[in-house]
């Protein structure tokens, strides 16, 4: 496009926007062009009252309603539109998804799907396939010898995908709801999917086993492929961890099909979307129970800005597992996967240190959510911010005004150890008694140990260590932000040595963190007197 051409289009955008509503901006384009089509072999003098009732028309016709409110400015921005002649359909899209804030995938999320079509299909299903622009149409250009059938569920941008693909003999637009059952009577050789996360809308047919749209997408594209055919579909990171309808859906799909690839996607690779995404490849066979599932993390290329798009995809981790291992672990953790396979992991697993869940040597429990504080209250309230690399600031709690009995079971006791339930870093903090009671927030999970069998500082200490970092990682649920079950606390081994060479451990801790303290303390007084003496003039 010349710079005229460019400089006509970006005068059109601008009144176009400046006429319609962010999310009529693919209704309005559409109409205009409608309209153009309309009197395109006119002689040009068309009236305004004219070219407003072809609009009205063509908005009848296509079914949607008439976004321009004011004939006279419509009037103009056709007349504008008139002196270009050919539209950048999937860039009226790209822009239209933008001012709606609606998630594109971006270009390298588009390039790794694309790799799927090394299995030679012959036909493919995009789902949703607004979603692709505007990479779609090279997607098609560069697989020609196979059939798309492109699904929408809006009658606007069924009409814009086949003005774009209007020329194409292996394209068709079809108007459906993928989070209906039976939506299609059509399988495929390989579909492509991005559904839409999060929401509290649930799927209508209640037939499915899991009722949220990116679940039901799942279940309900899986059903559309041919013997062999692949699905490739991005998911938000609870597929791979939550438990409930979700966690059956997972053994519907380890049971039926052979699971290809599961992988982490980083954060920002769908924009406007703040949660960790996982790509999901499964094919249509019956798994025999040996098959390797490669696991996958992707980085992103160098951004600008932390809410840059994602430019590139690059597999940073890569090992594999075999379904029966998958089965065992009872859930699609990637962190787990890795976690078992560091040296570190297999080294300590492997040792001949005696181990014990730790379930089975301490009681472990969530903090209670506080709602109402109250500055002088009787209830001292622990939060993560209170929560230091060594020790708790008692100086900075909350306070809740309570009857003690009615908090009487989340109340803390001596030696109990503090751990951030979510958040960005893992620390603990071992609980010394208070002259008044304290509890600990819902964010954090108390882990009180037998102390017959375990000593609160020697736990710290494991858990605080490269290995103990290891391990709790783990246990995280897959999401940008930390997030850890006190359930799967339970089930994680820890060290279990006697208690006198527990006891032995923490006690020289305590005596070289006490001189560490001193020495930092009395370094940062010697600096501080040495600066103020300097700087007297």
């Amino acid at each position: 496009m010349n710079a005229d051409n460019e400089r006509i289009m970006w005068g059109y955008w601008t009144m176009m926007r400046g006429a319609v509503s962010p999310e009529d901006f693919i209704t309005a384009s559409i109409l205009m062009n409608e309209v153009k089509i309309r009197f395109q072999d006119g002689n040009g003098n068309e009236s305004s009252d004219e070219v407003y009732t072809a609009l009205l028309e063509a908005a009848d016709r296509i079914g949607v309603r008439n976004p321009f409110k004011d004939r006279d400015v419509f009037f103009v921005i056709y007349n504008e539109s008139k002196r270009f002649e050919k539209m950048n359909w999937e860039e009226v899209m790209a822009q239209a998804a933008a001012a709606s804030r609606m998630p594109l995938l971006p270009t390298a999320l588009v390039d790794l799907y694309a790799t799927r079509f090394e299995v030679m299909p012959e036909t493919v299903l995009v789902a949703e396939a607004e979603k692709f622009v505007p990479n779609l149409q090279r997607m098609v250009d560069e697989n020609i010898n196979s059939h798309f059938v492109l699904s929408t569920q809006s009658s606007v941008n069924a009409k814009v995908l086949e003005t774009v693909f209007a020329d194409y003999e292996n394209v068709e637009v079809v108007l459906t709801d993928i989070y209906r059952y039976e939506f299609m009577n059509r399988r495929f050789d390989l579909i492509l999917s991005c559904p839409s996360f999060g929401g509290r809308t649930l799927a209508d047919d209640k037939t499915f086993i899991c009722r949220e749209f990116d679940m039901v997408a799942l279940e309900n594209l899986s059903l559309h492929l041919n013997d062999g055919g692949r699905l490739v579909i991005t998911l938000p990171g609870r597929i791979t961890f939550a438990s409930g309808r979700v966690n059956d859906l997972r053994q519907f799909i380890q049971d039926t099909y052979i699971i290809k690839e599961i992988a982490e996607l980083p954060e920002g690779t769908i924009e406007y979307c703040g949660i960790k995404v996982y790509l999901l490849d499964i094919e249509n066979n019956r798994p025999t129970g040996d098959e390797d599932i490669v696991v996958r993390r992707y980085a992103s290329g160098e951004k600008k800005s932390r809410r840059a798009g994602v430019t590139t995809l690059t597999a940073t981790d890569d090992t594999f597992v075999i379904l029966s291992e998958l089965v065992d672990q009872g859930d699609w953790s990637i962190d787990r996967i890795f976690a078992q396979q560091d040296e570190d992991y297999l080294s300590f697993q492997n040792s001949e240190l005696r181990k014990d869940t730790l379930g089975n040597v301490a009681e472990v429990f969530r903090g209670k959510a506080v709602s109402k504080k109250d500055p002088s209250g009787n209830i001292g309230v622990i939060n993560i911010s209170n929560v230091g690399e060594y020790d708790i600031d008692y100086s900075s709690l909350d306070h809740l005004q309570e009857e003690e009995r009615k908090v009487s079971n989340y109340i803390l006791q001596e030696g109990d150890v503090l751990l951030p339930a979510r958040g960005t870093a893992i620390r603990t903090a071992v609980f010394h008694t208070q002259g008044y009671p304290c509890i600990a927030s819902a964010n954090l999970i108390v882990i009180r140990p037998d102390p017959k069998m375990l000593n609160s500082t020697y736990l710290k200490i494991f858990l605080d260590s490269p290995i103990g970092n290891k391990i709790i990682s783990s246990a995280q649920q897959g999401m940008v932000i930390m997030n850890i079950s006190y359930k799967d606390l339970k089930v994680l081994e820890i060290p279990l040595p006697a208690l006198d060479k527990q006891e032995a451990v923490a006690k020289e801790y305590l005596e070289e963190l006490e001189r560490y303290k001193t020495t930092v303390s009395e370094a940062e007084k010697r600096w501080s007197d040495v600066v103020e003496k300097l700087q007297k003039f």
